[in-house]
């Protein structure tokens, strides 16, 4: 039976922060889709089971904890383990995620090597 990398979401309206979470984490043998924006993202959900995502917590339009409740709210989001990204933090806001069923954060800027020890940290609680 043929081998299929793990499929990881990222989610970021900031295209060299994906360009840089695609990089980091297709290094380590996962198959990175990247979205600028939540619509897109509930679209992919309801056709693909990505086995983690990384959601920006502040983006414009909906925002990273609007989209954590939204993607909660679907069948292959449920359990689905998410970890937030964010560079202003703001302690309340991650708070709010963790609550909101968000897995972890990873503060931005971050080295790549530190992003996909965080994944694969997370992938091994499960």
């Amino acid at each position: 039976m043929p081998f299929t990398p793990p499929l990881i979401f990222a989610v970021d309206d900031d295209p060299v922060t994906l360009e840089v979470v695609q990089i980091a984490l297709e290094r380590e043998g996962f198959v990175v889709r990247a979205f600028e924006a939540m619509e897109p993202v509930l679209a992919a959900l309801a056709r693909e089971a990505p086995v983690l995502m990384l959601l920006d917590v502040r983006m414009p339009g909906q925002s990273g904890l609007d989209g954590l409740k939204a993607i909660k709210d679907t069948p292959n989001g449920a359990t689905l383990p998410v970890l937030m990204l964010t560079g202003d933090g703001r302690l309340d806001r991650i708070v709010q995620a963790m609550q909101l069923g968000a897995a972890g954060y990873v503060m931005k800027p971050f080295e790549p090597q530190q992003l996909a020890a965080k994944v694969r940290e997370t992938l091994a609680g499960l």
